[in-house]
Parts: C-alpha cells; sequence; structure tokens
C-alpha cells in the first residue's frame, strides 16, 4: 500500500500524526487525483468491514453505519464530527472530507448497502458462519473539489483582462481562478507552470512564464516577486513599471524582457525603445540607474552588489504570445436578411477594387480606404477588413454624405475584434466632414488619465449640435475581450440611445433637447479625417482602431430587439489557434 495511503488512514483509524506530515498528506489529497479516489475506496471499505465483523444484529448496525437510522442532516452532522475528531478536528482536514463527502457518500450508499445487507441476512438466516466473498471495487469518481467560481470583478475597479492561458498550474488549485476574459483586480498570480497573457487596462500587455509570481498593484505598475515576463508598452502609456525585490525596471516606450528571481536579481533585455534600469533601497527609493537600449544581449541588476552591468553571454527571454483571431462563420442566410431589414447602405467586404469596397445596396456608396487597409479571409467563404496595428492614419470613408435624423431614428450594425485594449474608434459620423465636430460616435475605451471613459467598454456618444466635446453618453456593461468577435448596434430610437452588444441589451439612456437632421460624414476606423492638429492632444483627433470588422450596415430607422437578436445567432465564431 502507498505509504502516504497507509498513514492517512491511520489518522483516519485515529493514529496520532504529525503537524508537518498532515501539511503534506492534504497537499497531495488536493493535487493527486488517483490518490483521492485511493482514499474514497479505502475509507467506505472499512466502513463495510466493520459492519462485516460486528455483533449481530449486523442490520441494525448496517443501518447505523450506513446512516439510514438518522436524517440527512444528522448523517451529515455524524460524519464531520467523526472526521473532525479522528483527525484532531484540523479545519483543513474537515473542510477536505466534507468535499468528498459531499460527491461520494450519497451516491455510494445504495451499491455498499446491496452488498453488506446480502452478507448480513446470510449470516443472519444461515446455521453456519458464512464465507465472505470481498467483491471487487466498484468504481467511484474522482470527487471533484467544489470551488466558488471567480469573483466577477467591474472594469472600474480592475487593472487587467486575461487574455489567454497556456497549461497554466496555478500555486493554489484549491482556490478559485480566472478565466481568459476576465477582468483582473489588483492582488497576485501565482503559478507553478505555463504561460499566461494579460492587457492592463490601459493597453500594457504582459506575458508571464511560469514558475511565477506577480502582483498587480496599479493601471501603471506590477511588482513581480520572481518568473520571467515580457512587457509591450503601446505608444501613449509611457511609464509602466516592474519593480521587484531590490530593482525595477521603468518602461519609457518599449518592448523589453525580465527574468526575475527571489532574491531580486534580475536580467533583462530590450527589444524596442528604451527602459531605465535601477537598483533600489530598503525603502524602494533609487539607488543606481542606468538607461538600456536595443543592441546588446541585455543586462542585469544585482540588489545585493548594488550593481546593474551588461551581460556578457546571451539569455534566453518570454517570447510573444501567439494571440490569434478566431474564425467568424456567417450562416447561409446572414447577407439575405440583413437586406431584408433593409439598411441604407451595407458592406460585406468580399472584393476591393481600386482601394474601394462596394456597397451590397444597388447604387449604393462605396467605402473608400485610406492607409495600409486590406482585405483578409476570416473563415472560408468570408473575408473581412484589417486595420493593422501602429498605423493612426488609416480609415474607411464613405463616398457622398449621411443624414441620420432622431426621428424615427437610426442604427449602426458592425462586428468587429480588436487587438488591443485600447481607445479606438469603430464609426464615427461628423459635421461637417473633415473637421472633429461630432454628431454620434461609437468607439472602444482604456484606460485613460485624460478622461472619464469606463474602461474595456463600447461607448456610443450623440451630440447636438455637432461639436468637439460634451454630449449624452452610454458605455457597455460588458468588457470587449481583444481577439474575441463581437456584435455590436449602437442606435438612436427616438427619444433614447441605445446600445446592444453580442445580443444582450447593455445600456440605454433618454435623450434631451431639440435636434434636426444634419449631413455627416460617415468613417470607420478613425475618429476624424484630420493627419495634425497642433492644438488637440493626440487622443481628440486620431484614437485609430487595429483589429477587424466586418458585414457593417446602417439603418435610417431603429432595429428591433428581435431583429438585433437574430443577426447575432446566424454568426459563430470557433476558437483561436493556439
Amino acid at each position: 500500500m502507498d505509504r502516504d495511503l497507509r498513514d492517512l488512514l491511520s489518522a483516519w483509524l485515529g493514529e496520532e500524526i504529525e503537524a508537518s506530515r498532515r501539511d503534506d498528506l492534504m497537499a497531495r489529497l488536493r493535487e493527486d487525483e488517483p490518490f483521492r479516489r485511493a482514499v474514497v475506496e479505502e475509507v467506505r471499505m472499512l466502513g463495510m468491514l466493520k459492519v462485516v465483523h460486528s455483533a449481530e444484529p449486523r442490520f441494525l448496525q448496517l443501518e447505523d453505519e450506513l446512516g439510514w437510522s438518522a436524517s440527512e442532516r444528522d448523517r451529515e452532522a455524524a460524519f464531520e464530527e467523526s472526521l473532525a475528531r479522528r483527525l484532531d478536528d484540523r479545519p483543513r482536514f474537515r473542510s477536505r472530507f466534507r468535499l468528498l463527502r459531499s460527491r461520494w457518500w450519497v451516491g455510494g450508499v445504495a451499491t455498499a448497502a446491496s452488498i453488506l445487507l446480502l452478507v448480513g441476512l446470510v449470516a443472519m438466516l444461515g446455521g453456519k458462519k458464512p464465507k465472505v466473498v470481498v467483491p471487487a471495487p466498484v468504481p467511484v469518481p474522482a470527487p471533484a473539489l467544489a470551488l466558488r467560481p471567480y469573483p466577477r470583478i467591474d472594469a472600474t475597479r480592475g487593472l487587467a483582462m486575461l487574455l489567454r492561458l497556456d497549461d497554466v498550474a496555478w500555486d493554489l488549485a484549491d482556490e478559485s481562478h480566472p478565466s481568459e476574459g476576465d477582468v483582473i483586480a489588483a492582488g497576485r498570480l501565482r503559478f507553478r507552470s505555463g504561460r499566461a497573457t494579460l492587457s492592463m487596462l490601459s493597453g500594457v500587455i504582459l506575458v508571464v512564464e511560469g514558475p511565477a509570481d506577480l502582483e498587480l498593484i496599479s493601471l501603471d505598475q506590477v511588482y513581480c516577486h520572481q518568473g520571467k515576463l515580457r512587457a509591450r508598452v503601446p505608444k501613449g502609456v509611457e511609464g509602466f513599471l516592474v519593480s521587484s525585490p531590490g530593482s525595477a525596471v521603468l518602461d519609457l516606450g518599449t518592448e523589453f524582457g525580465l527574468n526575475i528571481k527571489p532574491d531580486g536579481t534580475s536580467r533583462g533585455k530590450v527589444f524596442e525603445g528604451e527602459v531605465e534600469a535601477a537598483v533600489l533601497s530598503a525603502t524602494g527609493t533609487m539607488r543606481r540607474s542606468q538607461l538600456m537600449k536595443p543592441g546588446s544581449k541585455g543586462f542585469e541588476i544585482d540588489p545585493g552588489a548594488g550593481n546593474i552591468q551588461v551581460l556578457t553571454k546571451s539569455e534566453d527571454f518570454v517570447t510573444h504570445s501567439n494571440l490569434a483571431t478566431p474564425p467568424l462563420r456567417f450562416d447561409s442566410t446572414y447577407a439575405r436578411t440583413i437586406l431584408n431589414a433593409r439598411p441604407r447602405s451595407y458592406w460585406r467586404f468580399e472584393s476591393w477594387k481600386d482601394g474601394t469596397i462596394p456597397n451590397e445596396i444597388k447604387g449604393g456608396p462605396p467605402l473608400r480606404a485610406t492607409g495600409p487597409i486590406h482585405l483578409a479571409t476570416t473563415s472560408e467563404g468570408n473575408q473581412c477588413v484589417v486595420f493593422r496595428p501602429g498605423e493612426d492614419t488609416q480609415y474607411l470613408e464613405m463616398d457622398g454624405l449621411w443624414e441620420p435624423s432622431r426621428s424615427p431614428g437610426y442604427a449602426i450594425e458592425l462586428w468587429f475584434v480588436s487587438e488591443a485594449i485600447e481607445h479606438a474608434t469603430l464609426a464615427s459620423l461628423l459635421a461637417p466632414k473633415d473637421t472633429n465636430n461630432h454628431l454620434s460616435l461609437v468607439e472602444l475605451t482604456s484606460r485613460n488619465r485624460l478622461t472619464l471613459y469606463r474602461p474595456a467598454s463600447v461607448r456610443f456618444l450623440y451630440r447636438w449640435p455637432a461639436r468637439p466635446g460634451g454630449g449624452d453618453n452610454l458605455f457597455s456593461e460588458s468588457c470587449y475581450v481583444p481577439y474575441r468577435w463581437h456584435h455590436l448596434v449602437a442606435q438612436v430610437n427616438g427619444e433614447q440611445m441605445e446600445l446592444v452588444m453580442d445580443g444582450v441589451k447593455q445600456a440605454t439612456q433618454p435623450l434631451r433637447g431639440e435636434s434636426s437632421a444634419v449631413p455627416c460624414q460617415f468613417l470607420l476606423g478613425r475618429l476624424t479625417t484630420m493627419i495634425e492638429n497642433p492644438i488637440i492632444h493626440h487622443t481628440g483627433w486620431r484614437r485609430g482602431f487595429s483589429g477587424r470588422m466586418d458585414e457593417v450596415a446602417i439603418y435610417d430607422r431603429p432595429l428591433s430587439p428581435e431583429e438585433i437578436r437574430s443577426h447575432f445567432r446566424l454568426a459563430t465564431q470557433g476558437a483561436p489557434a493556439k
């Protein structure tokens, strides 16, 4: 018999076991599924043998052992009390066995009872001592630990979003952990192996490789107790800080990697841009620092010696995370369904000619591309339009003008997938054209010190009259998740604004004051057509989108909830390649 199993059964039978040994047994019970299965089998067999070898009448003994003579509540209380008594009333053992009991006890009673009742009846009715044949063990599913789901963190209180997990083995397997797409608040992420990719809600991408112990401190700082990580800091959010025991690296607009040991000794490499590497005092203030740029094999920060030096040998650093856009597949009836809804214009992105994308409405205006925009296949038989990252002058513009009316209303419908948490425009209506005066705007948000927007959400804006600031705002309750397709409808429905994402109404808001129809320029992927503006900060007139769009339609009426849900359900997205 396995030594751990023998010791655990000894504890079950009342033998004294040292506290450290109990901790080891508890750890194995928590992590080793076959071991849990063996414990369940042995404990159940001990109960069976106890009845078989007891004095007559065995039938009453059997009832007591299996709990038939007690109510369910009494049975549970007695079982827990017995376990607590045998295992020295240690809370951790008691909680673990409560989980085991809840999974197999009730389910195993019928099987054990049928076997033991037969043996007991033979013993009572026969004149001779029966020959007891021990039956083969009945397979019992391994009990699953009942974990509470990871708490939902509101975007306003979160710091990051988990984008991808690759074979991650969490340090504490009996605790709840975030899944892909979850928002994460301040706190520690600890895992023994694997790789996690997360995005700060500011847009900074972190790839962390285990064994790792990473603590999220604030929007622009993490504390790495140990582990390997790679950080990519987009333009506009420079100043991201990775600190560790006795050392720190400050981003100055970069992509860099760090390998951090528990004593704070760090080895790093700048792949792009520049960082400031520093040795810290015990109070966290800087003692010595040095600017680091690409071109060398890397650098080492040794807090014990107080040194920062260039590496003479190459070091392995975390590579990029291979984040991929999942395929988007439409039902064969999708296009016909959209056309039956009578859109004003409808672009499917299935063809491209002389820098324009044709309209599916006969005689309707095309979309004209500016910048390195191109088409790509998103699934067999379906294409989409691609906005490259880092290109803030690209956009699609509809030929001519659109004059949306507040009554009965209008709607903008599209599918999108973003490659980052970023402050970026999906669609904008400008009046007059080539200005920064917006009648309406649909955009993605991030944590930005220059705005009051809800982060990682979709923002829908209406302004009357069209102007650069102010207006009525809606924000989605759900977060958009990078590298995941979302269906979006933003519309004015008479006297209220409505925002619907993935078939679910996110928010509504009444409109105030009077308005009238005005001819508007319609753009996709950028806030304005302005290339330079020395007066307004770039967040006020660029907000370029990076990612993909598909199936864009605009309507001179609001869509009904049934229509929106129908359009959403006619598409599916597959799992991204890993």
